[in-house]
């Protein structure tokens, strides 16, 4: 199906205070692909839009992926998404950009990504921050599912501009050992508040003990999430709101781990 391009008309941006700063931004990545980054962004957005009064919209950035449009039923080819978007962003008009959001159940809003792999190029030097700060005139809470090969391809400033960070990891050793590793190099003392680490699918073999990850990261670890069979198969058919239904140990550490990320920045 054909798809045309939106280009964003001019709005005046000269006074810095319009830029973000009541709004707030936080960035979820795996340390690899299928640790359950895109779970855990999309469980907490769901609930966080059905328990709280904020407005919430859900940025995905997996560029060629339909992960998320299966996620949330999703099946209509037209809908609009990052993909439909001028790769000039120097003019911009709010209005045009609401077009790409999608409205779910409990007020949670989706921007969808581009299933056209030469559109991942459309966030290259500092369109990501523009397109932040215009989504930030509109949302209270921005989450982003942030991919891990994004975080070595995108000139931008991790420690500037998200509010919080969240590092999601299995724990394996391999895993954990290159959650350290990442660790190492984005986050300096001077910054370390800003990112929380998730570790998902705490009691799924082969794993290595809370106490021993711990001490191999050196970084406090926020949640363990354990691994339900039978949440992942809602999660997977029905997707993320009707989870938070049920009073098993994997939900509620998805729900307490939202509250406190969302009680640590309003």
């Amino acid at each position: 199906m054909k798809t045309s391009s939106v280009t964003l008309e001019k709005e005046s941006y000269e006074e810095p205070e319009i830029f973000r700063r009541e709004s707030k931004v936080i960035f979820f990545s795996g340390i690899k692909g299928g640790c359950g980054s895109s779970f855990i962004v999309n469980c907490t957005a769901s609930h966080l839009a059905k328990t709280k009064s904020s407005n919430i919209v859900l940025l995905d950035l997996n560029s060629g992926k339909r992960d998320s449009r299966i996620i949330f039923n999703i099946s209509d080819e037209s809908v609009r998404d990052i993909g439909d978007l001028d790769s000039d962003f120097k003019d911009i008009d709010v209005s045009v950009l609401k077009r790409l959001v999608v409205n779910m159940d409990n007020s949670l809003n989706v921007i969808f990504p581009s299933l056209k792999y030469e559109k991942r190029k459309i966030f290259e030097n500092k369109n990501l921050e523009l397109f932040l700060d215009i989504l930030s005139k509109i949302y209270d809470l921005i989450l982003v599912d942030f991919p891990y090969y994004l975080l070595f391809k995108y000139d931008f400033d991790f420690l500037e501009y998200p509010d919080k960070f969240v590092l999601i990891s299995q724990p394996d050793l391999i895993s954990v050992s290159n959650l350290e590793i990442l660790i190492k190099n984005l986050c300096p003392d001077s910054v370390s508040g800003k990112f929380l680490i998730a570790i998902n699918k705490f009691n799924l073999k082969p794993y290595i003990s809370p106490a021993r990850i711990i001490n191999i990261v050196r970084y406090p670890v926020e949640t363990f999430i354990p691994y339900d069979r039978d949440i992942e198969y809602l999660y997977l058919t029905k997707g993320p709101f009707p989870i938070f239904s049920y009073n098993l140990r994997a939900v509620n550490n998805i729900a307490d781990f939202s509250e406190k990320l969302h009680s640590c920045l309003f």
